[in-house]
């Protein structure tokens, strides 16, 4: 499976539901074991999210920090600072971006292209540059 955009959050694009600039909308990003989205979803879901019972992971993930929006005349994107978990003992598969302030609406699922481990120790979310559009964790040509 790929990384899922649902089809709701093309449109709250056009519609300025989401503020992707820095100072704009507080987005955070939750950790899965299994997917529980597809591209009908629409807000943040609990299913299948990683356990915050003893793991060092908190549920509803962390909130992403470093919003940075970049664009050229062929691409738009957004991206944040990369997001960890220290002290963590979890196995997480998927990850969802969402919009904490504008309802928990969902933007993207990433998929980790398998489960990924941290036994009493740190897991990492490394986001790609902004000044690569083309690679940015969100992009629109």
């Amino acid at each position: 499976m790929a990384n899922v955009i649902p089809y709701a959050f093309r449109g709250e694009l056009l519609t300025g539901t989401h503020n992707f600039a820095s100072g704009g909308d507080s987005f955070k990003l939750a950790l899965y074991t299994s997917n529980p989205y597809n591209t009908s979803s629409t807000v943040y879901n609990a299913t299948n999210e990683v356990s915050s019972s003893g793991t060092g992971y908190t549920t509803t993930g962390n909130t992403l920090t470093g919003n940075a929006v970049a664009y050229s005349t062929a691409v738009a994107s957004c991206d944040f600072a990369d997001t960890e978990w220290t002290s963590a003992t979890l196995t997480a598969a998927f990850g969802a971006i969402y919009n904490d302030d504008q309802g928990d609406k969902l933007c993207v699922v990433l998929d980790f292209d398998g489960s990924k481990t941290a036994t009493n120790g740190t897991f990492k979310i490394t986001f790609p540059s902004v000044s690569t559009p083309a690679d940015a964790i969100i992009s629109m040509a």
